[in-house]
C-alpha cells in the first residue's frame, strides 16, 4: 500500500527540503564566483578571497557558517556579504515552494508515490539553475554554458526517464514522447530569444538579447516543455519592469544634470527575469494552465485554424 502524506510528513519534509535547499545554494555561490572565470567548482575549497585560507568545516555549514562566523574571516576579518547566506535562505525557501505547489496540485494527502518525487527533482533542479543563471546575470551581465548546456542536458534526461513529471498538458506516457517534448521546448525557447535577438538588430542596430538568455529559455523548454517556456518569455518583462524604470530614470537623472549617459545604462540582464517568470509558471502552473492559459493556446489554437 503506498503511505499519504499526514501533516507531521508535510513538517519534516518542508525542513529537510530547506536544508537541502540551503546546502545546493552555498554550492550556487561557489558556481556564481567561479563559473564565469572558467575556474573549478571543486577545486580548491573554498578560502578566503584576501588571505587565502581555507574555510573550517563549521564554516561551510550553510546559514549557520556565516552566523558563527560573525559574517566576518576569522584569520584577516574580511567582511563577508549577507547575499551569500540570503542566496542559501531563497534557495532554502524554493525548494519548499516546489514540495507546496506539488501538494497544492495533488492535494494535502496525496500519496507518496513515483509521480511526486519525479516532480519534486524536476522542480528542484530547474530551481537550482535558475537561481545560479539569475545571480551570474547580475553580476557578470553573462551566463555561461557550463550552466545551461548541463541545464538542458539533465532536465532532456529526467523528462525522458520520468516523462509524467512535466506539467500539464506536457506531461507524457512514453519516453520517446518525453524526449520528444523536451526537444521541442528547447527549440522553441531558444528560438523565441533568437528571433527578437534578430528582430532588435534589425529594428535598433544593436544586441537586444544575449545567446546565454537563448540557452536559459532552452533550460526552461527542456524541463518544462515549449507551452510554459512561451509564457515564461512573455511573462518574464513584467517582472523586469521595475527595474527598466529604475533605469530610465537614471537616464533622465542624467540628462537633467548635463552628465553623459553610459553604455550601461541602456543595458539591463534579462535572465533573471526569465527566471522569475519559469519560477513562477513551475510554482503556480496549476493555477497559471486551469484559470488561463488553457483557453489562451485553444483560442490561439483555433486563429491558427481559421488561418490556415
Amino acid at each position: 500500500m503506498t503511505p499519504n502524506f499526514s501533516t507531521t510528513a508535510h513538517i519534516l519534509i518542508g525542513l529537510g527540503l530547506f536544508w537541502l535547499g540551503a546546502v545546493v545554494g552555498s554550492f550556487a555561490n561557489v558556481c556564481v564566483y567561479r563559473l564565469p572565470w572558467g575556474k573549478s567548482v571543486i577545486w580548491p575549497a573554498s578560502h578566503c578571497p584576501k588571505c587565502l585560507t581555507a574555510l573550517k568545516g563549521r564554516d561551510n555549514l550553510p546559514i549557520f557558517g556565516w552566523l558563527l562566523l560573525r559574517a566576518e574571516c576569522r584569520t584577516c576579518g574580511l567582511h563577508i556579504a549577507a547575499r551569500y547566506v540570503l542566496m542559501e535562505v531563497v534557495m532554502g525557501l524554493l525548494f519548499v515552494g516546489v514540495h507546496l505547489a506539488i501538494s497544492a496540485d495533488m492535494g494535502w494527502y496525496f500519496p507518496i508515490d513515483r509521480i511526486y518525487g519525479g516532480r519534486l527533482l524536476m522542480g528542484t533542479m530547474l530551481v537550482s539553475f535558475l537561481v545560479v543563471a539569475t545571480m551570474m546575470d547580475y553580476d557578470w551581465m553573462i551566463i555561461t554554458d557550463s550552466v545551461t548546456i548541463p541545464g538542458m542536458l539533465i532536465g532532456l534526461t529526467l523528462g525522458t526517464i520520468m516523462p509524467y513529471a512535466r506539467p500539464v498538458p506536457m506531461k507524457s506516457t512514453s519516453n520517446l514522447t518525453g524526449l520528444w517534448v523536451g526537444v521541442v521546448g528547447i527549440l522553441i525557447g531558444f528560438g523565441l530569444i533568437l528571433f527578437f535577438r534578430v528582430l532588435g538588430r534589425i529594428l535598433f542596430r544593436r544586441e537586444a538579447m544575449g545567446l546565454g538568455d537563448a540557452t536559459l529559455m532552452g533550460v526552461i523548454g527542456a524541463f518544462l516543455g515549449w507551452k510554459a517556456a512561451i509564457l515564461t518569455f512573455f511573462i518574464a518583462p513584467f517582472f523586469g519592469l521595475a527595474h527598466a524604470v529604475w533605469k530610465l530614470g537614471q537616464m533622465i537623472v542624467r540628462r537633467l544634470t548635463g552628465r553623459q549617459i553610459r553604455q550601461a545604462d541602456h543595458e539591463m540582464p534579462f535572465g533573471p527575469y526569465l527566471s522569475m517568470a519559469a519560477i513562477f509558471c513551475l510554482l503556480g502552473w496549476p493555477w497559471i494552465w486551469k484559470n488561463w492559459a488553457i483557453d489562451l493556446f485553444e483560442s490561439f489554437s483555433m486563429i491558427l485554424k481559421e488561418i490556415t
